[in-house]
């Protein structure tokens, strides 16, 4: 490891702080006082500004834990809306034969259900519906 001199201004202030912690409570000299806290200020330059809190493993983890979670909410999630739309068709059926609805009406409606859905992007409301 190589010296380098070097001048630098300090308040006089600064300097007899210096010369203080240096001499009565660390016994150290004052160049390494000097030298800790600029060791101390390049570290802290290097936190803020040229690293994160996480490194890049930590980083991983974290998102690979999400995309687990992300997978098994997503598995639920479909088995639920697959479980409601058997459901739903299960009960249109029973509708359908209970009101003795032509198969072809029955197709009918569906379509117009479907088509208000795209126009509208939103859930059905049968009163909409049946007004349209």
């Amino acid at each position: 490891m190589g010296v380098i001199k070097r001048s630098i201004r300090i308040d006089e202030q600064l300097a007899n702080d210096i010369k203080c912690i240096a001499a009565e409570q660390t016994n150290k000299t004052e160049t390494d006082i000097i030298e800790t806290a600029l060791k101390f200020y390049r570290d802290y330059y290097y936190m803020q500004n040229k690293t994160s809190f996480f490194n890049e493993q930590v980083i991983e983890i974290i998102q690979s834990t999400f995309r687990t979670a992300e997978n098994s909410i997503n598995q639920k999630t479909n088995r639920v809306l697959s479980e409601l739309a058997i459901q739903a068709a299960v009960q249109n059926l029973i509708l359908a034969n209970s009101l003795d609805v032509k198969m072809k009406d029955l197709h009918v409606y569906r379509l117009k259900a479907l088509d208000f859905l795209k126009e509208n992007n939103r859930v059905l409301r049968m009163d909409e519906i049946i007004d349209g």
